[in-house]
């Protein structure tokens, strides 16, 4: 069953979540989820992108194998500033054509080294993947 572009539900909202969840928090746990239209409960072809708050506190670089999507590690991962970029591994063998409604969960381990913002509050994040993009608030206390 295929499903028209323009008849696809609009995704959910971004949960964002950080554990610990206090300011100043390094290394931290960041978990990011949001309900889409996925292909076979797959992510899909190119990249997932992840737009933190400038105020997160990131290393210079993070490991693939430091980043789960949908419980698997990304092919590689690359930062710019605040944004970074998740390389999806291509789906091998047989795929099916089913459209349907999904979970895209991103957990940033806390081999990441990311940490949360010094100051506590309510920050902005975003996701995009597969031409579909979610937005939510990760709260520091």
């Amino acid at each position: 069953m295929l499903v028209p572009a323009g008849a696809a539900a609009p995704p959910g909202p971004l949960t964002a979540q950080a554990l610990p969840a206090r300011a100043g928090s390094r290394p931290a746990e960041l978990r990011l989820a949001f309900r889409t239209e996925l292909q076979c409960g797959r992510v899909g072809p190119g990249p997932v992108i992840v737009a933190l708050p400038s105020a997160e506190r990131m290393p210079a670089s993070i490991r693939a194998g430091a980043v789960l999507v949908n419980g698997a590690a990304p092919r590689s991962v690359t930062r710019t500033g605040s944004v970074i970029s998740l390389a999806i591994p291509p789906a091998h063998g047989i795929t099916c054509n089913v459209i349907g409604p999904g979970t895209i969960s991103i957990v940033f381990t806390r081999a990441a080294g990311l940490g949360n913002p010094t100051a506590s509050g309510t920050y902005r994040v975003s996701v995009r993947a597969g031409g579909r993009a979610a937005t939510g608030n990760l709260v520091v206390s």
